[in-house]
């Protein structure tokens, strides 16, 4: 249904772009009333909508939504509300899966495995185009999270060990007792600040999405790795591009001082993260 005339967004050029505007400060207001965001009907229909409308407008349209006022004013509110959502949901199930009779089979429920999967498969290939001949001999995942599927995904499709690091302890309890129940030795979880924890050892970086939720702390981060990687290093950052860094904040390459910048993709489809691949000079 379009916007009437009292709309906060009547203003934009297009009808598509005031009905896209309006439908995300709806849901950003009704996710933010919410007493929680554990998985539920409401929480998982609001989220899905957000995805469904972050991914499928098209780029025209995306950039009148993004550009509005209206929507520029909720970005933090709807950034915070997605990393909150995101972190429930992966604690939820990764003591689902880990309290399972077979954990494997449970985790191959999760809804949405396939993302994961699909989304580290996109980052390998694009890796590959600048690894060389040699493979990485370590790497570690920086914000892997209660359910280290990136870390995991890495270790396996790498063939090498990969380590996870997250700033909270519960979450690295939970990835521990998951790792454990599904018995893969490939990858370990370690308590340590992504800002802090050493990185000469790693041939690798992966720095997750939610480390740094703003541009500024985004850019801060990144010239910390900068600081603490060896040269020749490579990293995969996660970023967004369109009305996805609605969710996640986009990293502009231009900021990546001490990186040569190698390549960036922006997906389509149901993949929101974008990816950059860079080496440290």
């Amino acid at each position: 249904m379009p916007p009437d005339a009292t709309s906060a967004f009547v203003d934009l050029a297009s009808a598509d772009a005031a009905t896209v505007a309006e439908r995300l400060a709806r849901l950003t207001d009704e996710l933010t009333a919410l007493g929680s965001l554990a998985p539920g009907p409401d929480v998982d229909r609001l989220f899905s909508e957000v995805v469904r409308t972050v991914t499928t407008t098209p780029g025209a349209v995306a950039r009148q939504v993004g550009a509005h006022p209206g929507i520029a004013a909720r970005v933090d509110r709807l950034r915070d509300l997605s990393a909150r959502g995101e972190c429930e949901l992966e604690a939820y199930w990764s003591h689902r899966v880990a309290a399972a009779d077979d954990p494997v089979a449970e985790l191959g429920r999760f809804p949405y495995r396939d993302n994961y999967r699909d989304l580290v498969a996109m980052e390998l290939h694009l890796l590959r185009r600048h690894l060389g001949r040699r493979a990485p001999r370590s790497v570690v995942v920086l914000g892997c999270g209660p359910l280290p599927l990136t870390a995991t995904g890495y270790a396996h499709g790498l063939g090498t060990r990969a380590v996870g690091v997250d700033r909270d302890p519960a979450a690295v309890a939970a990835a521990r007792r998951l790792l454990e129940a599904t018995r893969d030795p490939g990858t370990v979880v370690v308590h340590d600040d992504a800002a802090g924890v050493p990185l000469l050892e790693y041939d690798l970086v992966v720095l997750a999405a939610l480390v740094g939720t703003t541009t500024t702390a985004k850019v801060a981060m990144l010239r910390s790795l900068a600081d603490r990687m060896r040269p020749g290093a490579l990293l995969l950052a996660r970023s967004a591009h369109g009305l996805r860094a609605l969710l996640y904040p986009e990293i502009d390459p231009a900021t990546m001082t001490g990186f040569d910048v190698l390549d960036v993709k922006h997906p389509a489809g149901d993949v929101i993260n974008s990816m950059i691949v860079a080496r440290r000079v």
